[in-house]
């Protein structure tokens, strides 16, 4: 379900209005990775229950991952099947189950792909190191 936050942003934007809201993150194609985020909801009643945005480049060369591959853990909702598994906010996310493919739009299809109470597994470096973590499929 969208924030509060973000339903104000749209509105605010389908009205015409370019704003910032401040503690507001608002998707944008010229922000960095940390800037912009992409609520992780499949729109099909499953979800993890993270937010996700693209690794900035600075930040793929120093954690030596690919930046186009990959997606960055901007937010975990508390009490989520991914904070129950672990996940943490700014966890590098490299493979989904397995394959070496983890943007923001594979993630999401990975997610589609499965029934919820199946399990997804996610590759993350976190701290220099990588672990693969396995999440729980939830209901939205």
């Amino acid at each position: 379900m969208p924030s509060r936050c973000h339903r104000l942003a749209v509105s605010l934007l389908a009205a015409g209005f370019l704003a910032s809201l401040p503690g507001c993150i608002i998707v944008s194609v010229n922000r960095p990775a940390y800037e912009r985020s992409t609520s992780f909801s499949t729109g099909m009643g499953k979800r993890i229950g993270v937010e996700l945005g693209d690794v900035a480049p600075a930040t793929a060369a120093q954690a030596g991952v690919v930046a186009e591959r990959s997606s960055i853990i901007t937010r975990v909702v508390t009490g989520s099947a991914a904070d129950r598994a672990g996940l943490q906010a700014w966890d590098i996310i490299t493979h989904v189950d397995g394959r070496d493919w983890a943007t923001t739009s594979a993630l999401r299809e990975a997610v589609r792909s499965k029934n919820v109470g199946q399990t997804i597994d996610l590759t993350v470096v976190r701290g220099g190191k990588a672990n693969t973590i396995a999440v729980v499929i939830e209901h939205d």
